[in-house]
Formats: C-alpha cells, structure tokens, sequence
C-alpha cells in the first residue's frame, strides 16, 4: 500500500458514510473508456452546443482527465452521505494560507507527470499551464489523447478519431488552479488537511456538487510546491497525476494553448 492509500484510509475515518447518491451521470475511469470507446463511437448520438459537438461519451471522459474529473457537475444530492469538513488549527490556517499564496503566484507552470491509473498502469505526458485559464496535457504516445483550455473551453482532442470536443472549462476541476484567483472558499471546500512525512495534503470537495467524490492535492513542505493530485470517485477509484521537473516562471509561446481543429479524412474516400 503507497503512503497515498495509507493517508486515504486514515482519512475515510473522519468521513461520513460514503456516498450513496443516485447518479445523474456515471463516470468511468479515463482507461475504462478508451477500452469501451471504439465499440461505442459509432452508436453516440452527437450534441450540438452552438457551432461545437461533443458526445455523451467524451462528457464522461472530459470528467475524469485532469483530475480532473471527480468534481464534475451532478444535479442529483444526497447531503446525508457527504463528508464534513473538520475544522482547521491556528497553525493549519496558516499552512493553507501559504499555500494559496503560492497557488496565486504561479503564472507559468511545465512539468513531466505520471499518471497512474485505477488498474495500476502509468501514463506519462507533459503538462503546461498559464494562468489564468490556460492549460494543455500532451501524453506519450500511444496515448492519443491531448487536453487544451484556452480560457474558455476545455478541448479534448483525439489524434487517432481526429475528433475534437468541447465542454465549458468552469464545469470542469481545473477552473480551481485556472482562475485568476485561487480560493478555498468560493465554489470548493477544504474538507481535510493533514501533514505527514514532510507533505501537505489537502481534501477538496465542490461545494455545488459534493457527492461526486475528492480532489487531494498535494505539497511539499519545504520548499513548497505542488507535488501530486489525487482524484477519488464515488466508485472508489483512484488515480494519481505525479508532477516531475516542474518549472515555474518560464515563457511559454501562447500558441500551444491554441486549438486547431484536426484534419479530417475525406469522407467520400
């Protein structure tokens, strides 16, 4: 068991009973879909959203990616399941502080990350993030997946499918990292902090839609920085995005957070 699981298992402790909220819309783990996603393309009745289509199935995908994912809109609650918040120590408060500072000052971001999945299998990428309210993920091939926000949308698109989609970036997670200012105590809740080993963990819910699991990110201690998020889903599946080499503060060109839409093939062909 990694000291991650350990700190979960310790943490479920303080936690009501889980969720037992009946699913507007059901999530599956990144991976699960990939699986499933060639036997179900060809049946998915596409959405219009303006001049942008996505399908259900890439609306479930988009909830999962950037860890993305378990706090994505549900419109059906059981508040009787959510977990409380405990409330934070003098010394805690100052810890939390410091941390959103140091969220707040982050303009430039790029780093390698690991990303292990439900199944224990590891994708690997490099993320890049300027804020506020850009970021792109690129995985290593085979992974034919690339995730972009260009303030306004999330875009994911699929390199094999040469297909792109679109979902509002505020109904995604990474809106807490992207926008302009970074807060716990708008839309996301602090509903555990806890430190060990020289970490910093934090347990995030959104307020709005509390029953569709946890965000944890986590810090080092000294010096502070941004380690790893953890996402939990109301199934129980885990999987942990590792920063690697992150840089803060360089320049990035602002056209990788541009999207261009993929080359299609011919239909006629």
């Amino acid at each position: 068991m990694t000291e991650q699981s350990r700190w979960y298992a310790e943490s479920k402790k303080h936690q009501l009973a889980s969720f037992n909220a009946i699913f507007k819309l059901a999530t599956i783990a990144l991976h699960e879909l990939w699986s499933k996603w060639r036997n179900r393309v060809s049946s998915v009745r596409p959405i219009k959203l303006g001049k942008e289509r996505f399908s259900r199935v890439h609306t479930e995908l988009f909830c999962l990616i950037f860890a993305l994912a378990s706090l994505y809109a549900l419109t059906i609650k059981d508040s009787s399941a959510e977990p409380s918040a405990r409330p934070l120590t003098v010394s805690q408060k100052a810890h939390v502080s410091r941390i959103l500072s140091y969220l707040n000052r982050i303009t430039t971001l790029q780093a390698r990350f690991a990303q292990t999945n439900p199944d224990g299998k590891v994708w690997r990428g490099t993320v890049s993030i300027k804020r506020p309210g850009n970021f792109r993920f690129d995985y290593d091939p085979p992974v034919p997946h690339t995730l972009i926000s260009n303030g306004i949308w999330f875009i994911h698109l699929d390199k094999e499918l040469k297909e792109s989609n679109f979902l509002p970036l505020d109904r995604t997670p990474a809106r807490f990292l992207l926008r302009k200012k970074v807060t716990f105590d708008r839309d996301v809740e602090l509903i555990d902090f806890r430190r060990s080993d020289g970490l910093i963990h934090l347990q995030l819910l959104n307020k709005e839609y509390r029953d569709m699991g946890s965000l944890t990110l986590t810090f080092n201690e000294q010096p502070l920085a941004l380690k790893q998020w953890f996402v939990r889903d109301e199934q129980d599946n885990q999987t942990l995005v590792t920063l690697e080499g992150t840089r803060l503060g360089l320049k990035l060109d602002p056209s990788i957070f541009e999207f261009v839409e993929p080359e299609q093939e011919d239909q006629d062909q």
